[in-house]
């Protein structure tokens, strides 16, 4: 996929991630790799997921410098760099503030893998203790996550959000919208009264 191509998919994700409502306002942020380079496309600071466009994206440098353009790059730009940095099989990183993972992230609990598809797909789930958004703390706590365990396809950010990785943005995508959909049916679950089966 050249660069106009990625681009384009770039912001299809997005969309598809504003569709299914996994973020609110502006928060978020999805980055993907440019292949056979030391440079990814992400999404620009302010703008929504259903506002990206090809214009208003952002190419950066996994050492933090920009290329070209008048936008900001998200403000949480050092630890997508930092995570493509430590994993070259990782090519999308997707960053939501999905409400049913949010609130296990807040709880300092991971959501249990409800269904076939979230044991498939999302394997190591991780808690990264609270640093403020954008900060090194942050950056170094997300690498640190893949240091400790290199299976780590999910981690949530506690009292903030989730990032999912993958071969692929879609990919990518895929694993944060089945988190999301594995953190709903557990809480639904225990609203209708019932803890449960979790071995299947």
């Amino acid at each position: 996929m050249n660069k106009d191509d990625l681009q384009r998919h770039l912001v299809d994700i997005c969309h598809r991630a504003s569709d299914r409502w996994l973020t609110a306002g502006s928060g978020g942020n999805i980055s993907v790799r440019i292949p056979n380079t030391d440079r990814y496309l992400c999404t620009a600071t302010g703008i929504t997921f259903g506002d990206t466009a090809v214009e208003n994206l952002v190419e950066m440098g996994l050492d933090g410098k920009q290329y070209g353009g008048d936008l900001k790059p998200s403000k949480e730009y050092r630890w997508h760099a930092g995570i493509l940095e430590k994993c070259p099989e990782v090519h999308g990183v997707v960053h939501t503030h999905s409400t049913a993972t949010m609130a296990f992230g807040i709880l300092g609990m991971t959501p249990p893998h409800m269904t076939g598809q979230a044991r498939a797909h999302l394997k190591k789930i991780q808690i990264v203790p609270y640093a403020d958004a954008g900060s090194e703390e942050l950056r170094d706590l997300m690498v640190a996550a893949y240091d400790v365990e290199p299976d780590t396809r999910i981690t949530l950010m506690s009292n903030h959000g989730l990032a999912a990785t993958g071969p692929s943005l879609l990919e990518a995508l895929n694993r944060a919208e089945i988190v999301e959909d594995s953190a709903q049916a557990y809480l639904h679950c225990r609203l209708l009264g019932q803890e449960p089966k979790l071995e299947f």
